[in-house]
């Protein structure tokens, strides 16, 4: 019996280990975004939205967007975590003149 049960448990964390991954990709691509905001665009062409609803979905769709990008480049800059909610953004500018 406790062996079933292993494996049920074993199934049923595999499943949702798949799901949270796919929706963790869903919430991330930036293709699915555009995509929205261009039927919201057509749905506001067509008279279907108004303008104002539009703005604000608009204003959230672009702050996902910058998010995305954000923690992307935050990926390839190599920020860091330490462990304890801590982390380090680590990023190199190049030389800077620095006039004395």
């Amino acid at each position: 019996m406790l062996i079933i049960d292993s494996l049920l448990i074993g199934g049923i964390k595999f499943v949702l280990d798949k799901v949270a991954s796919a929706v963790d990709e869903e919430m991330n691509d930036e293709t699915s975004l555009r995509e929205e905001l261009l039927a919201a665009q057509m749905r506001v062409e067509l008279g279907e939205m108004d303008e104002a609803d539009f703005v604000a979905l608009e204003r959230e769709i672009l702050a996902r967007l910058r998010e995305i990008r954000d923690a992307k480049r935050g990926e390839a800059s190599g920020a860091m975590s330490l462990g304890g909610g801590f982390e380090v953004d680590v990023s190199f500018r190049g030389d800077e003149d620095e006039s004395s």
